[in-house]
């Protein structure tokens, strides 16, 4: 039956063809000759003499030495700039320093014109001056100079933390030229505690400053007043009150309130008792009444009352005793 198929397919049961011929080996694979292994004592001198090898600087080496050097650099920059600092003699800045007021935290787009339409409700301005670096670009805060420094004063309590061009501002006096000793916030001093360190040492609230930092609760104690701010707000008793006063005011404000929104609602609640208890008392008169009333009109019960049938009860015997009497005499 295989020769009666076709050739294509007596091709797939042809047998494959014998391996080639291999000539046999001199001797056994375990009897081969092997390389001699030597030790490396002869090799030790030129060990010795190799150059060394240095070690590298890691990217986190050098990330924390650049670190160290622009810090250390910008504490020798502040160092040199404090001596030669000094607010008196800059040309540029306002005529009378008790009647200015520094206003940070502006929008890069404010304008001249914007603060003066802002802070022209409080009173007359003598001067603004947009604080710009070298290239002319705004740096983001501004002096203001009133013509009265009553109007300054009410500008320093009432303006600070609104919205300009939609963020909030804060508003100081100008402390340069009226504090001894004060220093900007450039050399590590100043008022800002926006950028102090972690999340739990900014102040993330908008406004002048938070009296609870650390750090700028010596400007805001009673006893170093007369130190952080200006000789001419020392008779002023609204400005001598921090904002932990005001705070602590409007507490016990808010928990007075809340005492007279308690006792009206006990006032309230006695009444509406008094009340209640007064309709349950009417109401059970009521229904005290209406069964009087029910059962004066119901009709008389149609069997007789106790007494009188024991009196037809006597009778009824006493007649039938005498028939017996009667009868036993006649026979």
């Amino acid at each position: 039956m295989t020769s009666k198929l076709p050739p294509d397919l007596l091709r797939l049961f042809t047998p494959r063809p014998p391996p080639p011929y291999a000539a046999p080996t001199d001797c056994a694979p375990d009897a081969r000759p092997r390389p001699r292994v030597a030790g490396i004592a002869s090799y030790v001198a030129e060990l010795q003499a190799a150059p060394r090898v240095e070690p590298t600087e890691t990217p986190q080496q050098r990330k924390a030495r650049i670190k160290a050097e622009r810090a250390a650099h910008a504490r020798a920059a502040i160092s040199r700039a404090m001596t030669t600092w000094d607010p008196a003699l800059n040309l540029n800045a306002t005529e009378d320093p008790y009647k200015t007021i520094i206003v940070a935290r502006l929008h890069y787009d404010v304008t001249e014109q914007i603060l003066r339409d802002e802070f022209g409700r409080f009173g007359s301005i003598a001067a603004v001056k947009m604080v710009c670096d070298m290239d002319g670009n705004f740096r983001g805060y501004a002096f203001i100079e009133f013509e009265r420094e009553s109007d300054m004063r009410d500008a320093f309590r009432a303006a600070d933390a609104t919205r300009i061009l939609g963020r909030r501002v804060v508003v100081d006096v100008e402390r340069g030229r009226t504090v001894n000793g004060w220093l900007p916030r450039r050399f590590g001093a100043g008022l800002g505690a926006t950028r102090r360190g972690d999340k739990s040492q900014n102040q993330p609230a908008p406004g002048r400053f938070d009296p609870t930092m650390p750090s700028v609760a010596r400007h805001t104690s009673s006893r170093n007043r007369s130190s952080s701010r200006p000789a001419a707000f020392s008779h002023d008793r609204r400005d001598r009150r921090s904002d932990r006063d005001r705070d602590r005011d409007r507490d016990r404000d808010r928990d007075r309130d809340r005492g007279r929104d308690h006792a009206r609602d006990r006032y309230r609640d006695r009444d509406y008792d008094h009340d209640r208890h007064r309709d349950r008392d009417r109401d059970r008169e009521r229904d005290r009444r209406d069964h009087r009333r029910k059962s004066r009109s119901r009709s008389p019960s149609p069997r007789p009352a106790r007494r009188d049938r024991d009196r037809n009860y006597d009778r009824e015997r006493d007649r039938a005793t005498a028939s017996t009497s009667n009868y036993s005499r006649r026979y």
